[in-house]
Order: C-alpha cells, then sequence, then structure tokens
C-alpha cells in the first residue's frame, strides 16, 4: 500500500470517526445537559470581601456570573434567588516579590488571593465547600500609577482564572 492510499485510509477513519462520535451521544462536560433533565438555578451573590482590597467583591461575582452563564447545565442570575446559591468571601489578598531588579528593587511581583467557597441548595444544605488559593504575577513599574494598574489587572486575571476553575468542579458534581 503507498503512502498517499494509507494517508487517504485515514483521513476516511478519521472523517468516519467524528462524525459518529456524536451520535453515541459524546460531548464536552458542561456543554449541554442531557435531553428532559432540570436545569437548576444557580445565584451568585456578591462576594463577602474580609481583605483590605475595596471593590473586589463585585469583580469576583460578576467573574462567576460571566463563567457560569458560559455553560448551559446551570441558569445564571446575580443575587440570592435560586435553587443553589454559590457564596464566596474573599479571606486574603497578599503580594510579595518574586524577581529583582536589586537586592531591594522588585522587578516582577506576586498577588496571592484565598477564597473560600460554599455551594448550598434552596434549603441551605451544603453541597460543596473549597478553598481556593489562586495567584497572578505582574511586573512592577517605579510609576505608582501604573503599578497599580498592572497590579489590578493581575486581579482581575486571577479573578477570571478562578472562575473558571470553580465552575468545572462545580459542574463536575451538578
Amino acid at each position: 500500500m503507498s503512502f498517499s492510499s494509507r494517508l487517504l485510509w485515514c483521513w476516511w477513519w478519521l472523517l468516519l470517526v467524528s462524525l459518529l462520535a456524536p451520535a453515541c451521544g459524546y460531548r464536552v462536560v458542561g456543554s449541554e445537559p442531557p435531553e428532559g433533565r432540570h436545569i437548576p438555578s444557580l445565584a451568585i451573590p456578591p462576594f463577602e470581601n474580609r481583605s483590605t482590597e475595596v471593590g473586589l467583591e463585585t469583580i469576583f461575582a460578576n467573574d462567576f456570573l460571566r463563567a457560569f452563564s458560559q455553560s448551559r447545565v446551570t441558569r445564571v442570575r446575580p443575587g440570592e434567588d435560586g435553587e443553589l446559591i454559590l457564596h464566596g468571601t474573599l479571606q486574603r489578598v497578599e503580594s510579595s516579590s518574586v524577581a529583582y531588579v536589586d537586592i531591594d528593587v522588585s522587578l516582577v511581583r506576586r498577588v496571592t488571593l484565598t477564597v473560600d467557597f460554599i455551594l448550598k441548595d434552596k434549603h441551605g444544605k451544603t453541597v460543596w465547600k473549597d478553598t481556593e488559593v489562586i495567584y497572578a504575577d505582574y511586573v512592577v513599574d517605579p510609576n505608582y500609577h501604573i503599578g497599580e494598574t498592572t497590579r489590578n489587572q493581575a486581579i482581575r486575571r486571577a479573578s477570571a482564572s478562578l472562575a473558571q476553575r470553580v465552575r468545572d468542579k462545580i459542574l463536575t458534581i451538578l
């Protein structure tokens, strides 16, 4: 069998498998609920903020609303009116240097966030509970305003990444 005929044969098998895989019910986890299955509503109120950073509670709640709304496994809504309620508590926000220009001058800093999560049903029973720690690095700038902007961008990146991670964990138990 020549190389070109083997290649053609492989392409036919690949086409056949790609056409038959959806027919057997295969789908990516969290992409779509099975037919006839009840889709629960998930409420995400603003997070509780026990850190010294002002305004993080709404940034995190909005990122979580955005992450869960991309899934068809739950109907997402803000506030506390839902069959399931995801409560988040921002415990700590810490900054540390991870790279230096000189012994006392930071080049790269890391912001580390610790967040507690509790998923409860409408009767108050705990369905899922976890503590997540996430970090993001940012480049330090001698200009204070630019430095704060890059730090805020790092916090937003960490928030969006954490929302995806927690969404994937919760969708596996629903």
